[in-house]
């Protein structure tokens, strides 16, 4: 703890993942890793922050800035947000200054939004539920 100054960094892999178990499986395996990080981090009296790569498609992080930060598990966006865009879709998000602009807005809400409308706890049940779908999910 004190060689990290309390601190953490952890960067959630939407592309590898994807690629490797499909989107649906992957965004509940994510889902669940934040909760665990959280979990230990705050057994330890870590601040964590996780650290979102966006790319351009759905599968690599991309998508609607909303529906990709609403809905991140409770206690992972304690205020703050930190996301790296992935080199495809930078000049469409950053490249003159009027999309800049709106690119951050988007952030900003979406971030505000959570904390003011803080996402509930997923019930056990719905833990079962997802392990099961996931596992359909992945068949051949």
């Amino acid at each position: 703890r004190n060689r990290i100054n309390g601190k953490q960094e952890v960067m959630i892999g939407y592309s590898d993942s994807g690629k490797d178990a499909g989107r649906f499986s992957a965004a509940g395996q994510l889902y669940k890793a934040q909760e665990e990080l959280i979990k230990v981090a705050k057994q330890y009296g870590i601040k964590l922050t996780m650290f979102h790569g966006r790319g351009g498609t759905v599968g690599r992080g991309g998508g609607p800035t909303h529906l990709a930060i609403l809905p991140q598990p409770p206690d992972t966006i304690p205020g703050s947000l930190r996301v790296t865009v992935q080199g495809e879709v930078i000049e469409q998000s950053f490249g003159e200054e009027h999309l800049c602009f709106r690119t951050l807005q988007r952030f900003t809400a979406a971030t505000l939004e959570y904390g003011m409308r803080p996402p509930i706890s997923p019930k056990p049940e719905w833990h079962n539920r997802m392990d099961v779908m996931e596992a359909i999910a992945t068949e051949e």
